[in-house]
């Protein structure tokens, strides 16, 4: 069964969360949220302000993806996180 938009940014929100509540990731983890924000970025049933904010997301994790020290990039962008994960809550909640 394929994924909706909604399954679609639960994971990304679900991913960005563990970034967030851990200060750590994987490097896959970055490449599963960049393809589906940019997956995302095309679809016209993601309310305007989520879609304003996937460039950033899919931005993070592209940089993430490759960073030398994954966890300080999370950490350097903590705020953010946080933000784009109340973005999407709010818009798209579960």
């Amino acid at each position: 069964m394929p994924l909706n938009h909604n399954d679609q940014l639960n994971i990304i929100r679900d991913l960005l969360q563990d970034h967030y509540t851990d200060c750590a990731g994987s490097p896959s983890e970055c490449a599963q949220i960049e393809r589906l924000a940019a997956h995302l970025l095309e679809n016209g049933e993601v309310h305007e302000d989520v879609r304003n904010i996937l460039s950033n997301i899919n931005e993070y994790s592209h940089t993430g993806y490759s960073h030398q020290h994954l966890e300080e990039h999370i950490t350097n962008h903590l705020p953010h996180i946080e933000s784009w994960i109340n973005t999407i809550q709010t818009h798209h909640p579960y």
